[in-house]
């Protein structure tokens, strides 16, 4: 069972918590976080979630999750990259690129440069089965032919500028 807090329509902790199963009734938001890692070569690194996931299996994302009850945004990605890679990272090194909404819940994303062997990435069983290091023009050619999963894509959208600036580029 996992646990998380429910946020209102403007993106305040309400007092409420559920298990993350629990379908949420109108106005009840989840808050998810993500972390976009950018190593010394400027390649992007992904994850790919597992063929046992019920939403967008075998498609690659940056590493994400749910904030837990009690957690802040940046508290959750320390776990969740953990968690599915076993790859440490430290609150104070992340940068905040910025948040998107959707129908049920909101998004925040940070970004952070470092480097790791992917040999010494830990994948969590159920999770996620695969990770890379891929250049930006990579990244984007994948998005376009829909192996990133659309969920990411369609977050980015709100944090754009921010996101390009964090991986040195202009446009596009």
């Amino acid at each position: 069972m996992e646990l998380v807090d429910i946020y209102d329509r403007f993106g305040r902790r309400t007092g409420v918590v559920k298990d993350r199963s629990e379908p949420l009734k109108d106005g009840e938001y989840v808050m998810a976080v993500g972390i976009w890692i950018l190593n010394s070569e400027g390649q992007i690194f992904l994850t790919k979630r597992s063929p046992e996931k019920r939403y967008m299996p075998n498609k690659w994302e940056n590493p994400a999750g749910h904030v837990q009850a009690g957690e802040d945004c940046t508290d959750a990605i320390v776990r969740e990259l953990f968690e599915e890679t076993g790859v440490t990272v430290q609150k104070e090194q992340m940068t905040f690129l910025g948040g998107s909404q959707s129908s049920y819940g909101f998004g925040r994303d940070y970004g952070v440069r470092m480097d790791f062997d992917l040999s010494a990435v830990k994948l969590q069983p159920g999770e996620t089965c695969d990770a890379k290091w891929v250049e930006r023009d990579e990244f984007w050619r994948m998005a376009e032919s829909g192996e990133v999963a659309s969920s990411v894509v369609e977050h980015m959208r709100d944090y754009m500028d921010n996101f390009l600036k964090f991986i040195g580029q202009t446009e596009l």
